[in-house]
């Protein structure tokens, strides 16, 4: 069996949640020895897709009889693999399908999504196609805590001084950047702490409420656009905190990293699907900002206990092997249907 798994972003975004999904379902396949290949045009017996834009390209790959995958719902902060369009009003979110992700969705053979909840959130948006549930595995040795290394390189490419503290946020530059107070207001309260907050940064991220918002945060608050893989994972060594200031549903693989790191995480309610985190067991969740402000402060001060263990736990059992067997499984249940 032959899987073409395709995805091809532009430069932009090749250090992004997109890319790093791309490598995951390779990883993935390299531990059960499938072959797979990225060229569109080559003989394959499934086709696994990761992007809504790629609509055009999975219909392509199903006239030749093939059958189709799509991984949904995986990394909603990476523009090229957002499927939902998110509403925020008075601090209460509303989300939906782009119009492309339903319809590409609904082509699809099968869908991957990451757990019961997002599957349950397609149904109630009208996608019919099969929808199966796997977890992205994660490749622990990426994150390898004895490489001082690879520590240091965080330290000497960001010139940071090594006895501050660092809190890590990943999140949208949209026009108004909600929810970002949470971070900047626990910023602004530890001199002794480096807050870095890493998205990418759209056309929005220099207008606007957005751009007083960056110009007038604090001095230990660094805004940084999407990082090459190595810089962005010898921060997540060296983070102490993970947080998710945001309202909109953040990228799964980017939470499994955070959690494999050992960051302590600290994520608001909407950023995440309800079953994956548990409060006060593998992360601290709150729904407002005072309160994930007070939580980071708490936490940077020891008052609060670390869940990093736990988290490190939960996610070691999401092995590449374990992913690669699933993918296996269902790339085999669509070929006996063909």
């Amino acid at each position: 069996m032959k899987v073409l798994v395709y995805f091809q972003p532009s430069n932009k975004y090749d250090n992004f949640e997109g890319a790093r999904m791309r490598k995951t379902i390779k990883g993935a396949l390299e531990t059960v020895d499938m072959q797979y290949t990225s060229n569109l045009y080559d003989e394959c017996d499934v086709a696994h897709f990761m992007s809504p834009d790629d609509e055009n390209k999975l219909s392509l790959v199903a006239e030749r009889g093939v059958p189709t995958v799509v991984s949904a719902l995986f990394g909603e902060d990476d523009p090229s693999t957002r499927f939902i369009v998110h509403k925020i009003k008075d601090g209460k979110v509303s989300r939906h399908l782009r119009n492309k992700a339903f319809k590409m969705l609904n082509k699809a053979t099968l869908v991957i999504v990451p757990s019961e909840s997002a599957k349950q959130f397609l149904i109630s948006e009208g996608i019919t196609s099969r929808i199966e549930i796997a977890v992205p595995g994660i490749n622990l040795a990426r994150f390898n805590f004895s490489r001082e290394d690879e520590k240091e390189l965080f330290y000497r490419y960001f010139r940071e001084d090594k006895n501050k503290k660092v809190v890590l946020a990943v999140g949208d530059y949209d026009s108004n950047m909600d929810g970002i107070h949470a971070f900047i207001n626990a910023a602004n309260k530890r001199d002794d702490t480096v807050f870095y907050y890493v998205g990418y940064q759209n056309k929005d991220a220099n207008k606007g409420r957005s751009k007083k918002i960056i110009k007038s945060a604090p001095k230990n608050v660094r805004f940084k656009d999407i990082l090459p893989d190595d810089i962005y994972r010898s921060l997540l060594l060296n983070a102490d905190v993970f947080m998710l200031p945001g309202y909109t549903l953040a990228g799964i693989v980017s939470v499994e990293e955070a959690m494999a790191a050992k960051c302590q995480l600290i994520v608001r309610k909407s950023t995440i699907f309800p079953e994956f985190l548990e409060n006060e067991k593998t992360a601290y969740i709150a729904e407002f900002s005072e309160t994930l402000t007070s939580i980071c402060l708490e936490y940077l001060d020891h008052e609060m206990q670390p869940t990093v263990k736990e988290a490190y736990n939960q996610v070691s059992e999401y092995s590449l092997k374990n992913f690669g067997d699933q993918l296996v499984s269902i790339y085999k249940s669509l070929i006996k249907k063909e």
